[in-house]
């Protein structure tokens, strides 16, 4: 027994007990407490109303005193007296919409509102109008027309030669391109070379594909093939992609079959030749635009087995110190290979039974006899990454994957480092922001650098392809790395 403890039948108790009863009650908090209030709260707010008016003299235009809001239904509609007066039904002025406006008064949206309020139109177009295009596109198409009849020799009296032969000249370069690329519809047997600035008859016109050598295998045949350098972008470790099979991918997705081929014919596997590791490459358009994904793994021994040059070794060639996957120019060294190198540090060690343990020594560790093969990463090498200075991201794993050429231990991790690249829309290697962004190219005069993330925006490029592409999600199943499994190459898309 407690002898201080205090008497629950003393008259201090009670008093205390009765007290904060009363304050913790839940009487204010029931529902016929609350309409009592809010009908007490409105009838004090009507009379003062009625004492405001009295006072300032302010008089009745009509007998119904009820507010315009009164008994106004969930559709905004109000029941009106029949024998009130036509003032009555007229709501007050809404000072809303000239809040709104003076909140954005003399910024963009101030612009907006004076275009909308003012109605200006075009005197031969009409927006507002439905049909308008319609009218537009057939005298665009009727001009066009007309345009195309005229004779040579009207042409070249008005015209003449000299814009043909200002775009000749080296410093318009650019813009003869991008003259070329307009134009792309309207010859769909020529592919236009960059290097050249002119259109070339192509060698098998439905039939190209990508090679590992593709020099000697020309999509068309040009005289300075040899004798200058082809835009390409690095995809791994000895493959590269030209920038002609971008142009011939987004051709044949924007206007026909005729014009390019479908961007699944770019799609490959394959194994390196100078290491362990395994590619395989997918693309599609979206947008206008070419998206690839890169998906290049390896097998990795166990964090315990590997030093820092193991490492190196695993993730670089050593002749040209570059990524045995594909990277970026921006991410060719420095933060990404940090960000594997810590993947590598999650991988566990193989099981140890408890005979192999009670050898060494006399104690049993239980987490050492069955290990925890998933390897979920930390806070900095599982989330995916974005590089700022081009639409390219990256997402480092560690996999178990199946190798059936090892009988002994047949399930193994491997590091995945899958990319997502968007290479542009086609029109030029030399002024698509995307491609020379990838490549690290410094824009030209009065052109800003390119920056992902205003570019891009929220929505990344690998969940718009992964969103968009059919197919297995990487992760999702295992993958052998062994090229001799068949089951590796698909119809179409066997090794190079």
């Amino acid at each position: 027994m407690d002898y201080n403890a205090p008497n629950p039948n003393s008259w201090p108790v009670k008093l205390v007990t009765r007290i904060g009863k009363s304050l913790r009650s839940n009487k204010a908090f029931r529902e016929e407490t609350i309409r009592s209030n809010e009908a007490a709260a409105t009838a004090r707010r009507q009379r003062a109303a009625e004492k405001h008016a009295l006072r300032y003299r302010w008089g009745r235009q009509s007998t119904d005193s009820r507010s315009t809001q009164d008994e106004v239904n969930e559709l905004g509609e109000r029941d009106c007296s029949v024998f009130s007066q036509a003032s009555t039904m007229v709501n007050n002025k809404d000072n809303t919409e000239m809040l709104h406006r003076l909140a954005h008064y003399g910024s963009f949206d101030s612009l907006v509102d004076q275009v909308l309020v003012t109605k200006l139109k075009d005197p031969l177009f009409d927006a507002s109008d439905p049909n308008a295009l319609v009218v537009v596109n057939l005298l665009a198409e009727l001009h066009a027309r007309q345009f195309a009849a005229l004779p040579e020799t009207i042409l070249n009296e008005k015209l003449g030669s000299s814009p043909l032969a200002e775009l000749n000249e080296p410093q318009h370069r650019h813009q003869k391109i991008a003259l070329l690329h307009r134009i792309n519809k309207d010859h769909p047997r020529q592919l236009l070379c960059f290097p050249c600035a002119k259109f070339h008859v192509r060698s098998s016109p439905g039939k190209e594909s990508l090679k590992a050598d593709y020099v000697a295998n020309p999509l068309f045949t040009c005289p300075n093939t040899r004798s200058m350098y082809l835009p390409r972008m690095r995809l791994t470790h000895g493959r590269e992609l030209p920038y002609s099979f971008v142009h011939l991918a987004v051709r044949g997705h924007v206007h026909s079959s005729a014009h390019g081929i479908q961007p699944s014919a770019l799609e490959r596997r394959w194994k390196c030749k100078d290491s362990s590791w395994s590619h395989r490459t997918r693309y599609m358009v979206h947008n206008g635009r070419l998206l690839v994904r890169v998906v290049s793994q390896i097998y990795a021994q166990p964090s315990m087995e590997m030093t820092e040059t193991s490492q190196r070794h695993l993730l670089y060639d050593r002749e040209e110190y570059m990524p045995f996957f594909s990277v970026c120019a921006h991410w060719k060294d420095g933060e990404l290979m940090r960000l594997c190198k810590c993947a590598l540090s999650h991988i566990p060690a193989p099981p140890v039974s408890y005979l192999q343990q009670l050898k060494k020594a006399p104690k049993i560790n239980y987490a050492a006899a069955n290990p925890n093969f998933i390897v979920r990463g930390c806070e900095e090498c599982q989330p995916a990454r974005r590089c700022p200075g081009c639409p390219t991201e990256y997402l480092i794993e560690v996999q178990m994957v199946e190798d059936k050429s090892d009988p002994v231990r047949q399930f193994k991790h491997a590091i995945v480092v899958t990319r997502w690249s968007d290479l542009g829309d086609g029109s030029s290697p030399y002024t698509s922001p995307e491609w020379t962004a990838i490549q690290g190219i410094e824009p030209g005069e009065g052109k800003e650098a390119y920056q992902s993330f205003s570019h891009v925006g929220r929505r990344a490029v690998g969940g718009i392809f992964e969103s968009r592409i059919s197919g297995t999600v990487p992760g999702q199943r295992l993958v052998s790395l062994n090229p001799k499994n068949k089951k590796m190459g698909e119809e179409g898309h066997g090794w190079y």
